[in-house]
């Protein structure tokens, strides 16, 4: 079974596609909350009932709600006795997931997808001189808030202000594009060097709104994921590829399913690469172009193509 938090992305199609390749039969019960919490619970609760040989998770808020954090892991509510593989779960230490990577302890393992955050900065240095950095904080996922604080501490070790754009809350249960955009209006009012776009569900749904607003501002966007770049104009990141992160989980998965292996023994991991990522139609756009030193280790691309992330 596969519980997914904003549709299929290109890491389920790698998760997918590793089983075809190498043959694999396999029978994918595929379930999407669209971005509801209470769908997540029910799906939960279907697995519960329906059993399947192996559940996948995506994203931090699914995967939290299929096993539980430890604070939480031995509730009636969660998966405690099938094996999980989860994928694009940014801080599985943060989120109070699991204590170490080594071995999540559990009836889990998974693979993380961001570059660490010391990293993402240098490569925003690489790309020119940053003063100051907005930061967009959507308080309602978990990962957004432990991204931020993670790229506020190294962001000012590196003699960067950073100015955090936080979506009001409002009493609702949910994020909204008018919270959004009130939060990313204030913060370019601010006039930051750069915009930071997190790894967050509801934020990366909206990248183009985010791209379009700061663009009008004739700020550059840099991205923490793949797809606001690719697909909605974000002008660089520091990025892992979501369909080879989708190869790695289905490779846990292989070692589970077919080997035995205990979910326990199998380290939690991050790709052993990432990609430095531009943008050049939103270069030219922006009249900000990368030095030409970068061009020898960053992938450039010219138009979006469809990376759903």
């Amino acid at each position: 079974m596969m519980i997914l938090y904003r549709g299929t992305t290109d890491a389920e199609k790698g998760f997918m596609a590793y089983f075809d390749k190498h043959a694999i039969p396999v029978e994918f019960i595929v379930r999407d909350a669209q971005a509801d919490n209470q769908r997540v619970s029910e799906f939960v609760r279907e697995a519960r009932a329906v059993r399947p040989d192996l559940i996948y998770t995506f994203g931090t808020t699914v995967t939290a709600k299929v096993v539980g954090t430890l604070d939480e892991a031995s509730s009636d509510e969660r998966v405690t006795d099938i094996p999980v593989v989860f994928n694009v779960v940014a801080d599985p230490l943060g989120a109070n997931i699991t204590r170490s990577l080594k071995s999540s302890g559990r009836n889990f393992t998974g693979v993380t997808h961001l570059a660490p955050v010391p990293a993402q900065i240098q490569a925003l240095l690489a790309m020119r001189k940053v003063r100051s950095l907005g930061v967009l904080h959507n308080p309602y996922e978990r990962n957004s808030t432990l991204t931020v604080q993670d790229v506020k501490a190294t962001a000012e070790k590196n003699g960067i202000v950073v100015q955090v754009g936080q979506l009001a809350a409002d009493g609702q249960t949910q994020p909204t594009l008018d919270m959004l955009r009130g939060a990313l209006h204030n913060l370019l009012a601010r006039q930051p060097d750069f915009i930071y776009l997190p790894s967050d569900s509801f934020l990366i749904k909206h990248a183009r709104t985010v791209v379009d607003m700061a663009r009008a501002a004739r700020v550059p966007v840099f991205a923490a994921t793949e797809a606001p770049i690719r697909n909605d104009g974000a002008l660089i990141g520091l990025v892992s590829n979501y369909f080879s992160a989708g190869e790695l989980a289905a490779h846990k998965a292989e070692q589970i399913l077919l080997r035995n292996a205990s979910p326990a023994a199998i380290p939690i991991e991050p790709l052993n690469r990432f990609t430095y990522l531009i943008n050049m139609k939103s270069a030219k756009q922006l009249g900000t172009y990368p030095p030409v030193a970068l061009f020898k280790v960053a992938e450039v691309i010219n138009d979006s193509a469809d990376a759903r992330e």
